[in-house]
């Protein structure tokens, strides 16, 4: 990346990450940061390894999830988009400074690191930044709980049809009058299938049965959703859960 975009892209996430500090706040943080380059589908941090510090994503995508206790099945939690931190759970709980998630991208990335001690200091010194880490960390709650209770108890149509109006909120592209989204999902179908919790045979299924109902459209490169409208009566969700998933995906 370009010195100046590289520049730029830091600071967007800074503001993001701490919306409540000045600008000469989160330039003395940036001097305690350490930029750092991945290319895609590269591991940066495993489950159970030491963590050092914390991370904030400044460019890219990367996806956090877990290994299943008795085998090597992994199940991706999440996605974090520029402005979205790695680590902050093992930071404040103040146990056994392990990671408690893998990290890997999912397209070229950059992250800022910041060493435990250093960052531990800055919060010390800056309250407002510790109410921007709680406001955060609420929203990963609330998402959570929402996941946790759509999954046990929803109807794989209505989990899938939640993922792709996300995703489309996200990453989609709005054609014609606004109800014909085109959605060009920059990672695989397994690691679709890996965020849903379900197998890929499973998400085939799920891919077919919303093409017989003419919900979706799918292409080698890309996937079209026909109608947000009734895509959205499928997944039956208040616009307050659906904009904390788009934004933890």
């Amino acid at each position: 990346m370009p010195k100046v975009k590289l520049k730029q892209a830091v600071a967007d996430c800074l503001v993001k990450g701490f919306p409540g500090l000045t600008k000469g706040e989160r330039e003395e943080l940036q001097q305690l940061g350490l930029v750092l380059h991945y290319g895609p589908d590269e591991l940066i941090a495993q489950e159970g390894s030491f963590c050092a510090g914390v991370y904030l994503v400044c460019q890219g995508l990367v996806a956090i999830g877990k290994y299943a206790p008795t085998s090597q099945d992994k199940r991706v939690l999440r996605f974090l988009a520029p402005g979205e931190w790695y680590g902050l759970e093992p930071f404040f709980l103040e146990r056994e400074p392990v990671n408690i998630q893998f990290m890997r991208t999912i397209v070229e990335s950059t992250l800022l690191f910041f060493q435990n001690s250093q960052f531990q200091s800055f919060l010390g010194h800056h309250p407002q930044a510790l109410w921007d880490l709680c406001r955060w960390l609420s929203r990963e709650v609330a998402m959570l709980e929402f996941k946790l209770t759509r999954e046990t108890t929803e109807s794989s149509d209505r989990n899938f049809a939640l993922l792709l109006l996300a995703l489309a909120n996200k990453y989609g592209q709005a054609l014609q009058n606004g109800d014909t989204i085109r959605l060009d999902i920059p990672f695989t179908r397994q690691t679709m299938a890996e965020l849903l919790g379900v197998s890929l045979e499973t998400l085939m299924r799920l891919l077919r049965r919303f093409r017989e109902r003419g919900l979706i459209r799918t292409h080698r490169s890309h996937l079209e959703i026909l109608s947000k409208k009734r895509l959205k009566e499928v997944a039956r969700t208040s616009e307050f859960y659906l904009t904390i998933l788009e934004e933890t995906l």
